[in-house]
């Protein structure tokens, strides 16, 4: 039976590997050729047929998500395991999703040393560990729920994003530090801006960036590019990119991107929907933890 189990599971993988293939290839090609949204469409209802839908399809890539993306392994124990094994190397486990922290941890997470929008003394803070090369964490900043929680909730969420550079994004560690040093040269709001413009211009898997063009990118917000690229290059802020994703791990069981945490900070209780989830998957966690 084991066996049998095992051969379904490589099954799959490649089922998905597949999915991910075709989902790049139509992505890459739409790119580079320019190809209008009427045809767009058309190659997607294609692909929707292959798999018995949309919903299928956007099933499917859901799965993919947390399966390929995080790593598929694991299975002896009936689960996929982590791309990102941060609780080993802390020696910590996890609390369960729906725990409560202390008041003194919660604090500490979401207010010391972060870079808040929103809010400061909200009662609830939206964290994303986060990785600026991935497309899903790209799907969420462009889909306008953080925005739009931030303002419908009025002063109750405030939101957070600390970085989660995953080894196979080969500029993730480096674009993540280059967010930092903006934050320090120039504050919050600008570490915000320049965030979205990272994200505006990613194309992932280390297509995006150099430390002399995101140094530049810098320069279109204002940013002293040579002080932006002498803070990269200095490696300073590496370590703080490596706690904020050991934080993510050790604390809330990140293994993935977006890792979205969602903390009441006067209870201390939390809860987490790892993922580029609508609206209104965010407003019902929200609205629990405010009860």
């Amino acid at each position: 039976m084991k066996d049998n189990n095992t051969i379904m599971q490589v099954g799959i993988s490649l089922l998905l590997a597949v999915i991910t293939i075709i989902a790049t290839y139509i992505i890459v090609d739409i790119k580079t050729k320019n190809i209008s949204e009427e045809v767009v469409n058309q190659m997607l209802l294609v692909e929707y047929k292959k798999v018995g839908g949309k919903v299928n399809y956007d099933k499917i890539i859901e799965i993919q998500q947390k399966q390929v993306e995080e790593g598929l392994k694991g299975y002896d124990n009936g689960g996929a395991a982590g791309t990102v094994d941060t609780n080993q190397a802390n020696n910590v486990v996890p609390s369960p999703s729906g725990s409560t922290l202390s008041i003194e941890q919660a604090t500490k997470i979401t207010s010391e040393g972060t870079y808040i929008l929103g809010n400061k003394d909200a009662e609830i803070s939206f964290i994303e560990y986060s990785d600026l090369e991935c497309p899903f964490c790209k799907k969420l900043h462009e889909s306008g729920v953080i925005e739009e929680l931030l303002e419908n909730y009025d002063g109750k969420v405030n939101f957070i994003f600390k970085q989660f550079p995953l080894d196979f994004h080969v500029q993730a560690q480096m674009e993540a530090e280059a967010t930092l040093c903006v934050g320090e040269i120039a504050g919050e709001d600008k570490y915000y801006e320049f965030i979205t413009k990272v994200f505006d211009g990613s194309q992932a898997n280390g297509r995006s960036y150099t430390k002399n063009t995101i140094s530049e990118l810098g320069a279109t917000i204002g940013i002293d590019k040579s002080k932006l690229l002498s803070c990269i290059e200095s490696g300073k802020m590496k370590q703080r990119a490596q706690d904020e994703m050991a934080e993510g791990g050790s604390v809330f069981g990140i293994t993935g991107t977006p890792g979205n945490v969602l903390i009441n900070n006067k209870t201390g209780k939390w809860d987490k929907l790892p993922g580029a989830y609508p609206y209104a998957s965010f407003k019902a966690k929200i609205d629990s933890l405010l009860q």
